[in-house]
């Protein structure tokens, strides 16, 4: 259900620079520390904490806070002083979209905290990366913030045991599996930060952690009576704790999800809006444009679900204005999407084709941008390894040459000392002499195979984002296919089954009726495409079931297929699923298109970590060596996407009787990732 996808709810609900804010703040006790007789530090650590209370309500002042506390840090002549001064600089360049300079302050907080094993800077280093990673999702890429959170936050939090920090990092790893729709992970890191946080009366976050689980149970959409019981105990304990403070940050967040629980679960629409519009109020309050965008949405979809479509379209029409001042393209689409459905039911076909080309442009320029990203990334792994190595190659060379000079110093007291002692100096030279050149020839070896499985893993790579690439092309076209132009069709029967010129002329009557009947055609014809092109029940129910269906509709224009599956459960990895279908389905494409088979057995069995694929028919058959030199693309792709999972290809055909495929491949998980590298 589009409805419950939120637009920039990840942002929105985010902690603020992930520093740990309280509900009370006491500003005057604060500029006594700065204004009296206390120690440096203590001015420093005063001024920072001004600044992170007014970097929602005050630029400006925040960033005169934090620079006063860096200009003193760097008298101290203190890196980890000067490191933290970095970093809230930093914070205030990035929560007013100054990501190049925040990401550039945030570094320098890195370089000097890293070799720094102290708690306090160990803390301040997981903060930093947590930020880095913030300003990543700022910019589209999600994947690298998770991956921050994930490979580096929360490792560090974990060794030093902060476990108040670490609530917070899993709180926004909630949020991040929230934005790319996995709500039962969500929900599990939103409950590990809660329990966290329930020890810790006072703090925001334990308001933001209830009401992130609300937010995954809404997304979930299984409104029974235990998760409606959830979802308001949740919100009345987050109202219970914030209602002496009205000023709070996380009111935006209650208003939001206390409004979607009235629209989506109560029905109460009236009580919807009033929360909607409480939250528009707060929002420009505190100046908060992603909640404000966020909550005019929230609005559109209420006005849609009561049929108030004008009205919907002035929220779509507020919300795309809005969104051209900031860079999450995702949500661009969303809205754009919103548009186009919108100005259908209005009748402004025009309208709406001129904003599906705008959609298919942004949706063409997001897909070249993350492949663009991926590819960075991996082009940066290589150049870190290259750096590396060249590092490695530079000691065993210092180390060589000092190896030479003992030898030759050797030779030369040898010398000196005495002839009899020459042999044995000697003898002991043309050993050294043999070991350099052994451990010359191994580190070349050595060298070699790395260059080696460096390739194989670009490769790997390059190839994983492509298939994945595919995927994600098949996947929006199929959607734009069956919503945009199914729509259109069905829209265009629509128009013509209502035509009253028609109804006096009996021929008119035929030709019209034979219309309906291939619009129909078109339309039927249209979903199997898009059925075709990415399934439903592949990513719903997994691969057996989608494989069920592709050969139950097969079977209706007369070929005769027996599926035998074992040992597949629809929680495999998505991603292989996908793999193996696409495989299955050139396979049997080929029998029915091309040899003609009437009958075709189809094979798919998993056991343990490897599996089996058969397909066999009684077709026309073919000639091995013919097809080597035809290359068609359909046999290409399976042997590229085998080659790929590092497997088996046998062709067995014999002309008239039929032809046999068998392959056999190793389920790709971390430890056998390894093996197909090496």
């Amino acid at each position: 259900m589009h409805y419950l996808f939120v637009i920039g709810m990840c942002v929105a609900f985010c902690f603020k620079v992930n520093a740990q804010q309280k509900l009370s703040f006491n500003q005057d006790s604060l500029l006594n520390v700065v204004n009296g007789n206390t120690s440096e530090k203590q001015k420093i650590q005063a001024l920072q904490d001004l600044s992170d209370h007014w970097l929602y309500i005050d630029s400006a002042k925040s960033m005169q806070y934090a620079q006063n506390a860096f200009a003193r840090s760097v008298k101290t002549n203190d890196n980890l002083a000067t490191a933290i001064a970095h970093y809230y600089v930093a914070g205030v360049y990035m929560e007013h979209y100054n990501l190049i300079k925040a990401r550039n302050e945030f570094q320098r907080t890195v370089s000097l905290l890293k070799t720094d094993t102290s708690y306090t800077a160990q803390r301040y280093l997981a903060r930093t990366w947590h930020n880095i990673g913030a300003i990543a999702q700022r910019e589209d890429n999600t994947e690298e913030f998770l991956r921050l959170l994930i490979e580096k936050a929360c490792p560090i939090l974990e060794r030093i045991g902060d476990s108040l920090l670490l609530a917070g990092n899993y709180y926004d790893i909630g949020n991040v599996f929230c934005d790319i729709r996995q709500y039962g992970k969500a929900f599990s890191y939103f409950q590990k930060a809660s329990n966290i946080f329930s020890a810790h009366n006072g703090y925001a976050q334990a308001v933001e952690s209830r009401l992130g689980m609300v937010k995954a149970l809404l997304y979930q959409e299984d409104f029974s009576t235990a998760n409606k019981k959830k979802m308001q105990d949740n919100l009345t304990f987050s109202f219970q704790l914030l209602k002496n403070h009205p000023q709070a940050y996380p009111w935006l967040g209650y208003y939001i999800l206390q409004g979607m629980f009235q629209q989506y679960v109560n029905k109460n629409y009236p009580e919807a809006l009033a929360n909607y519009n409480k939250g528009l109020a707060f929002a420009d309050k505190r100046q908060e444009p992603y909640n404000r965008i966020e909550l005019l949405n929230r609005k559109y979809y209420l006005f849609y679900d009561q049929k108030q479509y004008a009205k919907a379209r002035d929220m779509a029409y507020s919300v795309y204005k809005e969104n051209a001042n900031y860079p999450l393209s995702r949500n661009k689409l969303i809205n754009l999407k919103n548009l186009i459905d919108v100005e259908e039911v209005l009748g402004n076909k025009d309208r709406a084709f001129s904003l599906l080309k705008e959609y298919v442009d942004l949706a063409d320029t997001v897909n070249k941008k993350q492949t663009n990203v991926k590819l960075n990334l991996i082009e940066q792994k290589y150049e870190h390894e290259k750096k590396e190595r060249e590092i490695v190659e530079l000691k065993a060379e210092n180390h060589l040459n000092a190896v030479e000079l003992k030898y030759n110093r050797a030779i030369l007291t040898g010398t000196v000392l005495a002839l009899g002692l020459l042999l044995i100096l000697l003898f002991l030279g043309y050993l050294l002499y043999r070991n350099k050149q052994m451990l010359s020839k191994q580190e070349k070896e050595l060298h070699e195979q790395q260059i080696e499985r460096l390739r194989k893993e670009q490769q790997l790579n390059f190839f994983n984002a492509m298939i994945q690439g595919q995927e994600q092309e098949r996947k929006r076209l199929a959607s734009d296919l069956h919503d945009g132009l199914g729509g259109l069709l069905s829209n265009i029967k629509l128009l013509l089954s209502k035509n009253p010129c028609v109804e006096e002329n009996e021929m008119a009557q035929q030709q019209h009726q034979t219309i309906l009947n291939k619009l129909d055609a078109a339309v039927n014809e249209l979903r199997r495409i898009a059925r075709n092109m990415m399934p439903e029940t592949l990513l719903r129910f997994g691969l057996v079931t989608a494989l069920r269906d592709f050969c139950e509709d097969l079977e209706r224009s007369g070929v005769k297929i027996s599926l035998q599956t074992y040992g597949f459960s629809p929680q495999d990895d998505k991603n292989q699923q996908i793999m193996i279908y696409r495989i299955l389905q050139e396979l049997i494409n080929n029998a029915v298109r091309h040899a003609s088979a009437k009958n075709i057995l189809v094979q798919c069995i998993q056991n343990e970590e490897k599996a089996y694929i058969t397909v066999e028919d009684d077709g026309l058959g073919f000639n091995l060596n013919e097809l080597e030199q035809k290359k068609g693309i359909g046999l290409h792709n399976v042997k590229n996407r085998v080659s790929y999972l590092n497997g088996q290809l046998d062709i067995q055909s014999e002309r008239h009787v039929g032809t046999t495929i068998n392959i056999e491949f190793n389920l790709i998980n971390e430890t056998n990732k390894q093996a197909i590298l090496v």
